[in-house]
């Protein structure tokens, strides 16, 4: 592991291209999830449904993109999938959908309960 990150620091360029496009994917991954986060929390309905549209639809396009990572360098070897980090964003705007409905009903289930 040690050469591997020796290699990375003393000749940059031979890996810019495949961490530039890992640090666009994690600073998409984070815009999707403060996305979603703020669905949960804003104040009208139709922000928390404009804001939970973009985690939704790119965190179900995420998960299910097979997004494969890996990197070998002598004895070293790391390999995963990306596609699971968009789990979080999808659950966050799924909920944010769900308070969405939730708000948009609220106001016709309490009027039903006032009037009996």
């Amino acid at each position: 592991m040690r050469e591997f990150l020796h290699d990375i620091i003393n000749d940059p360029r031979e890996y810019l291209v495949m961490s530039l496009i890992v640090i666009a994917l994690f600073t998409f991954w984070g815009a999707l999830c403060v996305s979603g986060f703020v669905s949960l929390r804003a104040s009208t309905r139709p922000r928390r449904f404009w804001f939970a549209l973009a985690p939704l639809v790119f965190g179900l396009i995420g998960v299910l993109a097979q997004i494969p990572f890996s990197m070998e360098r002598d004895s070293f070897r790391l390999s995963f999938d990306l596609g699971w980090l968009f789990l979080v964003p999808l659950l966050l705007g799924g909920a944010g959908v769900v308070f969405f409905w939730r708000a948009r009903h609220e106001p016709v289930a309490q009027q039903r309960t006032q009037c009996n």
